[in-house]
């Protein structure tokens, strides 16, 4: 009853977050959208080998017979939070860019350990620890940083490239 309790809660508080976050800020509501499936792909990349090879189980989670992965997760939660990273970031210099990631990774680190050591939302196997989940989330969020970022420079030289083709 505790697991329900807990992935139903995380879960009405991630879609209601989603709605006020990603519709923050209506410039970049696009941006904000990128963002969410970037980061949704990034993780769905990364958590399927990892479950595949026993590394980590969900061994409650929503449509069980459909999924190994905790969707609740890994299509809400830490897109969103990587959303919210994003941010927090937008205008930031690269190297405070970079130390904040760890305010966000952090969290969801201690997250996750506390509900590996007192749920069955999440195990950890064959090595797997807190570790290595904060790096991940650290490479994660980076990763997607960079792409976002990537894709801005490159629309903004498109766009001069057009307007300078225009004239």
């Amino acid at each position: 009853m505790k697991d329900r309790t807990i992935l139903n809660s995380m879960t009405i508080l991630g879609i209601t977050g989603s709605i006020f976050f990603l519709l923050r800020k209506k410039g970049q509501l696009k941006d904000w959208f990128l963002i969410y499936f970037i980061k949704t792909l990034v993780s769905t990349i990364i958590d399927g080998p990892v479950i595949k090879r026993g590394y980590l189980r969900y061994p409650y989670r929503y449509f069980s017979n459909f999924f190994d992965s905790n969707i609740v997760f890994l299509y809400i939660l830490f897109p969103l939070s990587c959303v919210i990273y994003n941010q927090f970031t937008d205008k930031m210099k690269p190297l405070k860019m970079f130390l904040s990631v760890f305010l966000f990774s952090g969290p969801m680190t201690l997250l996750e350990n506390w509900l590996e050591k007192n749920t069955n939302l999440v195990k950890y196997h064959k090595g797997w620890n807190s570790y290595i989940t904060f790096g991940v989330l650290s490479f994660t969020f980076i990763l997607v940083k960079g792409c976002i970022e990537g894709i801005r420079f490159l629309d903004k030289k498109m766009s001069n490239l057009e307007t300078s083709n225009a004239n």
